[in-house]
Parts: C-alpha cells; structure tokens; sequence
C-alpha cells in the first residue's frame, strides 16, 4: 500500500503542477479555500459527518507550491475542471499520507513497530492537526509571552511583538468580514428571479465591473442558452475572479483597521517579516510542502510594497506562539532570557491555576529535596495538598522542534523524553521519596521560603506533568511511549502528561474539587488499563459522558476504544463563548441528587473528599438505580411496610477490581447516638467484603426531610486506588 501510494503521489503531484501552470495560483487558492473548506458559523462538517472531505491543511499545501514559480496572471477559470482539480489535491494528499506505510520495511523486528507508529502518528499529527487550544486561548498565550521579552524584543527587531500578533490575529477577522461580505454580494443575484434584476445586482455587488447594455445583456442571454439557471451560473464563475481579493490586504487597509494607532512603517515591517514572494520556493522538496511547510513561519504572499495575500488566516491563531518564537530564535542572547522567563511563566501560570481551582488546598512551590538513592538534590516545581490527596506537579516548557514535527525518530523520542518522560520522572521520584518518609518535612526554596509539608497525612498521590506545548495522541498514552523504547520505565513509573491548555479547559468545565481530583486520578488509572486512541479533550469528552466508569470494559485486553473526536462535545461551548454565542456548557453527567450531594459535601462536610470520591464512581444508571430503591425504600417505611425497625438499602458497583459500596439509611424517630451506632454496624458489615475498597453511608431524617441529605459517614480504611498493572492480584 505505501509503494502504490508513494507511486501515485508522484503522479498527482505532477498533475496538480499542471494546474499551477494555466491558472493564477492565488485564483486556485482562493477558490479552494471558497468553496471547498469555508462553513457557515456553526456548521462542524467533522463533527456531523465523522471526517472533512477537504481539511484546511490543503490549502496550506497550495499556497506553498504558489510560491514554487513566477506568479502566472492568466484570467483562466477551473469551469468543468473543477472536480478533477478537487480530486487531484485529494489524492495528492491522501496518498502522501498512505505513503508512510513504507517505513515498515525499515522495521528489523516486532519490537521497531512501536517507534515507527509513533513516528506516523506524529507526522498525521503535524500534517492535520491545528489549534492545539481554542482560539482565545491561544491568543491570550501568544500576547503572555510576548510580555515576557517584550522591550528585548522591540530593541532588537524595531517593532513591537504585540503589534506584530494584533496584526496577525486580525487578519483572521478582517478576511472573515471580506468573505461573508463578497458571499452577500454572490447571493443577491442568485436569489433574482428576473433576467434584467440579475444583471442589475450583479453589476452592483461589483460596480467595478462594465456595466451591460440591452443589447449586451441579449447577447449573454443568447450565449446562456436562454437559461435563468445558466446566466446565474455563468456570472458566478466570473465572480471567482475576484475572490483572491478576499484574502488580499492591503497597508493602508490594515493602518485603518487599527485606527491609525500602529504606524505604517511599523505595520510594513511586520507584514515584510511574514511574508514570501513568487519563486522564492522554487527549489523546495516536495515532501518538505506536507511536514515542514514554510508558510508556517511565512504565512504571507508578497503581491506589491503595499499588497500582501493569504488563504490560511484561519491558522494565525495556532502560529502565533511559532511565528513569535521563530522571531526570538534569530538572537542567541534573546533567546536564553526568553527560554528561562518561559519556564517560570508556566509554572506561576500553573500556580495560579491550582490556586483558583483548589480553595481548600495548600499549595507549595519550589521545594528543594535530598534524595538518597542518586545523592542528588531535586527541585519539585508544585504540590497540592488538600484532605488525604496530594497532586503533583512537575511542568516543562519546552517547544516541539520541526525535526519533531516531521516524525524524525531521534529529534522526536528526544522531544518526548523531555516534555513527557523527564517530567513524569521527576514528579514519581518525589512521590516515591514522601511514601518512604512518612513524617513533616521542612523543604528549602530557592526564594528562601520554607515548605512545610506532612507526608505522614497523605494517603493517595497524583502525580502529573504540564507542558506548554501540546503533543496530542502521542503525549496522552504512555502506552505507545513504552512499546516505542522511549522509555524502559513500567506504567506505574510514568505520570500522565496534560498540556496548560487542557488544563484550563478540565478545571473550567469540572466545578467541584472533589471531579478535578477524580478526573486527574482515574485518569492515569484509565490511561493505564486500557487501549486507547485520542487526545486529552478526546479523554475528557468521554469522562464527561460516564466519569470513565465502563466496568469490566477497563480491563478486558481484547478492547480497542477509538476516542478520536469525543472533543467535540466540548468544542461548541468554548468556540461559541469566543464568539459570543451563548452555548450551554457541558457538565460531568449527574442526577440532581447526585449533583446536590457532591456540592453539599465539599462545602461543609468532613473528609468531604474521600466521600465524594466514592459517590464520583457511580455512573448515571447507577445514580438512577439507587435513587429508585432508596425512593421505594423511603415509601414503604412512611406506610409502615417494613417489618425490621431499622431499615436500609445497600448498593455496591463497579468492576470486581475497583468495587465500592453505598448506603442508603433513612430514619425516623431516633436520636443520634441509636443512629450512629446503626451507622457503625452497616459500615463494620460492608468492610467484611474484602473486595470492596470503599464504604459510604448517607442518612436521610425522614421527620426533617434534610436535603439533600442529613448525616453521611464513612470509613479510614479506604483503597480508592487501583493498581496500573492490567494483571491484578
């Protein structure tokens, strides 16, 4: 299949050259990106259809062979070629990717599959994947690091880093405006249903055109075959010529735009530091078109001294942050000052972050720690304790180098190694180290700060790595990182890895404490057990349908789960509020009930965080199941059916590994020590099943109707944990 492809690729790449020979390559563009990726606000064809016909990465593809020759000026229309054009970049692409196939043959045993999947993957990864965060977010990002060196900057390239990102972003929105405003003009004469009235509309959407006099207008209608349809179709055609103008600015344009606030000299500057002209890729390799395209750090054409063309707008939110670090990375000097302040802009991002989502947790950063085993003094970046839990975090700033980016096996484990597995390391040693010393700590800081923190209190650990850049797929399964060699660690040695970004998105969407911690958690316990394909908002979309409580499901081996666009049940919300549409935000599935409890344990309940955690692994048929036995529970008590004087339903759920148990005790007509006692007997029965790992009762007054409940309990000897190993003892 790679040879075959690899042979037909060759082919439609010399047929797509053809098309750049007889038309204006920003026409083919333009018309491309027009009618075969443009949507209307709203519309996700991924989403519906489970896959896009044409990605946006396709134009990238053209606009970067537009720039291999001298700009041809022919007024050529695609006409009845269209389709065959439109097929040709689809096979183009399509058998460029099919092409990595090859590389299996470079494999000399089973063991090599591993790194070449993750060689491919990562290539698929780079070639279509774009907007590693939302819009907003990325944007925010790009203008947070430009503060970090932002008069180094100035003093150097003589413009100002944050007029160079408002210039690019608004871009973006200036094409949009000239789109729906040239579709507008389309539209008004295709809705005419009189032969004169298209006329008159088209003439006046495009008043630069030769107006048509009656004989003219008899003439098109003779050559039109007297066809209302034909004439509309034919004037459509003839506007395509002008769609190049739609993604074509202009300086003065763009000074306006700004209200005359960024200076034109400035705004030259900046638009001649992104900006290609005709011929300047003529020697370009073809392969380097799909995995090292220079229009990511050159996204502009060069028209004129004043003209400047582009059909990616809709990425210069995801090349913000590149496109400035490509910049700094011209100066040694300015690049070490921004290297470090970057480091330390992530973790007090990160910082601040824990903070807001974690009121009732200490949060300590910094400290300084002796290990024993390689005699040598660690620094651990944050720490949150809160109840029985400690998170922590080890974060990594570094960028995914373009040798990365194309799949190159060395620069790419490296990559790896560095942002995920170091990382992972770091926060397990540190974990490993509290384990073994179970007492309070006083931890130096290099600000001369101290942290104090007892271990001896800490029961479950989640450690984590954040980074700033995003690696997808690859970065969310450990799994493949160990079939590939990168690292000879075992599972329950590595951490999971979560980008900043993602990050934000998790805690935003989860409210309670108690699901940010059982998100983190299960999540590495998830990770772990089960075969997977997806990225973190893939992971995330799928926790959010069911907490990742799919029971046996976890552990049988035989189980493949494709999660891949489970993020789009997220997407509309984050998108819609960038846009100003109020979308409903989507929430971790829950009864009322359910959704009640948690709330009113972690406001005002002891060890409300073990609790909730038991109560966060009942998923939604669950929930449902025990609120209609404890409702029937509740109806025979108040008629008198019961028989026994105290009266509750046990329920017990989960997979046979990871099993909890829940009970539901309404009373009446007690006092508190009877009910405690009561209490105490139902938890000492349900601890006798050795195989359950937690117990939680929750009382209901039934003279008070407290509610959402009246008294919960619960037990020390909790294993909330489970084991990563799939083979469980």
């Amino acid at each position: 299949m790679g040879k075959q492809a690899a042979s037909e690729y060759e082919s439609a790449y010399n047929d797509l050259i053809d098309y750049f020979k007889k038309h204006d390559p920003l026409y083919l563009c333009a018309f491309c990106l027009y009618y075969f990726s443009m949507h209307e606000e709203g519309i996700d064809e991924e989403a519906i259809n489970g896959c896009i016909e044409f990605p946006p990465f396709f134009v990238e593809v053209l606009q970067c062979i537009s720039l291999k020759f001298k700009r041809n000026l022919s007024a050529n229309l695609l006409n009845e070629k269209v389709e065959n054009f439109k097929s040709t970049i689809i096979n183009l692409n399509r058998n460029q990717s099919f092409s990595h196939l090859k590389l299996i043959e470079n494999a000399k045993s089973e063991e090599d599959l591993g790194a070449i999947q993750l060689s491919t993957e990562m290539m698929g990864h780079t070639l279509a994947v774009r907007n590693w965060a939302y819009v907003d977010q990325m944007e925010t990002i790009a203008h947070e690091l430009a503060d970090l060196v932002e008069q180094n900057f100035i003093n150097h390239f003589k413009f100002n880093p944050h007029d160079f990102l408002d210039i690019l972003f608004e871009l973006a929105i200036l094409t949009e405006e000239k789109l729906n405003i040239h579709r507008r003009k389309t539209i008004s004469f295709l809705k005419q249903n009189k032969i004169n009235k298209v006329f008159d509309k088209y003439e006046e959407s495009f008043p630069h055109i030769e107006k048509t006099n009656k004989s003219k207008r008899e003439e098109i209608w003779e050559m039109t075959n007297k066809s209302l349809d034909n004439l509309k179709a034919s004037m459509l055609a003839h506007s395509d010529l002008f769609l190049t103008n739609i993604f074509t600015h202009n300086l003065e344009d763009i000074y306006n735009h700004f209200s005359k606030e960024i200076s034109k000299k400035e705004i030259s500057i900046i638009l001649e530091s992104l900006s290609l002209s005709f011929g300047d890729l003529s020697d370009i390799n073809k392969d380097h078109i799909f995995l090292n395209n220079p229009i990511h750090y050159k996204p502009l054409i060069k028209i004129s001294n004043k003209e400047y063309f582009s059909v990616i707008p809709h990425m210069f939110s995801h090349l913000g942050v590149d496109l400035f670090e490509s910049l700094i990375s011209q100066n040694a000097k300015l690049q070490k000052k921004y290297s470090i302040k970057k480091g330390k802009f992530l973790e007090d991002n990160v910082e601040i972050l824990l903070k807001k989502s974690f009121p009732k947790g200490q949060i300590f950063k910094g400290s300084l720690w002796d290990c024993p085993t390689e005699n040598k003094q660690f620094e651990n970046d944050l720490i949150v304790l809160i109840e029985d839990f400690a998170l922590i975090i080890e974060c990594k700033s570094g960028t995914i180098s373009p040798p990365a980016r194309r799949g190159a096996t060395g620069r790419l484990f490296k990559t790896i190694k560095e942002l995920v597995i170091d990382p992972s390391e770091q926060a397990i040693r540190f974990e490993k180290f509290l384990k073994q010393n179970p007492k309070n700590h006083i931890f130096q800081t290099k600000c001369g700060k101290k942290n104090k923190i007892n271990s001896a209190k800490i029961k479950y650990y989640v450690p984590l790595g954040v980074t700033l850049s995003n690696l997808g797929s690859i970065g969310c399964n450990l799994k493949k990182l160990i079939n590939a060699k990168i690292s000879t660690n075992t599972i329950d040695q590595l951490a999971p890895s979560i980008s900043y970004t993602d990050l934000e998105i998790i805690f935003e969407i989860l409210p309670l404490q108690a699901e940010k911690i059982h998100y983190l958690s299960r999540r590495r316990e998830f990770e772990a057990h089960l075969f997977f394909h997806g990225d973190e908002m893939d992971l995330f979309g799928f926790y959010l349908d069911n907490g990742f409580n799919i029971g046996e499901t976890e552990f049988d081996k035989s189980n493949f789960i494709d999660l891949t666009l489970k993020s789009k049940d997220i997407d509309p919300y984050f998108i819609g509020r960038s846009r100003g549409v109020n979308v409903k935000k989507p929430t971790l599935q829950k009864t009322k009930l359910w959704h009640d409890t948690l709330n009113k344990l972690e406001q005002n309940a002891r060890h409300w965080l073990m609790s909730s955690y038991i109560l966060l692994n009942l998923p939604l048929e669950d929930q449902i199941k025990y609120e209609k036995g404890l409702k029937k529970l509740i109806n025979n008590i108040k008629s008198g059916k019961c028989q026994q004087k105290h009266n509750y339903m046990i329920m017990t759920f989960g997979p046979t590994r990871r099993k909890f148990a829940i009970t539901g005790y309404p009373y009446e007509e007690i006092d508190r020590e009877t009910r405690n006692a009561i209490i105490n007997d139902i938890i000492a029965s349900m601890q006798e099943n050795n195989n359950v790992r937690g117990v939680l009762v929750l009382g209901y007054d039934l003279k008070f109707k407290h509610y959402p409940y009246s008294v919960v309990a619960g037990s020390y000897k909790t294993d909330l944990f489970d084991k990563l190993e799939l083979s469980h003892n």
